[in-house]
């Protein structure tokens, strides 16, 4: 991906259940940050032209996490969104990272399920918490 996708990244995302945008720094220079520190980790999957799938890697050194995965609904159940979870994975294992997270809303099963599906796991031990700087 690259801050050339944005508009289009940023449209799929806003029609993904359980995206909840206004929760980060989601704006073009937000994302271009992400993309800046991890440019080998975020990736776009495109059909004539047209971004139907998204997701951003990113790594802290230690833990990698994955952001804004999204699959256009009528691009669903094609391995898609498995296939571009796989490229990630492969670019954390280069990385040496060896331990993976990610987020879900509470309220987003769809989501969830994907993620059960590739193999995570909920972890009952923890709860998250953040603030707004």
């Amino acid at each position: 991906m690259t801050i050339a996708d944005y508009d289009q990244a940023y449209a799929l995302w806003e029609k993904t259940p359980g995206m909840h945008l206004q929760s980060l720094d989601n704006s073009r220079a937000g994302i271009q940050r992400v993309i800046d520190r991890n440019p080998d980790l975020c990736f776009v999957a495109e059909e004539k032209n047209r971004i139907v799938a998204t997701v951003l890697g990113a790594t802290d050194g230690r833990k990698g996490y994955f952001y804004h995965v999204a699959v256009a609904t009528e691009y669903q159940k094609k391995h898609i969104g498995s296939h571009l979870i796989t490229q990630v994975l492969a670019g954390f294992k280069v990385k040496k990272i060896t331990k993976v997270g990610l987020f879900t809303v509470i309220n987003n099963s769809a989501g969830q399920e994907f993620w059960q599906h590739l193999g995570f796991k909920e972890r009952p031990d923890i709860k998250y918490f953040d603030l707004d700087l």
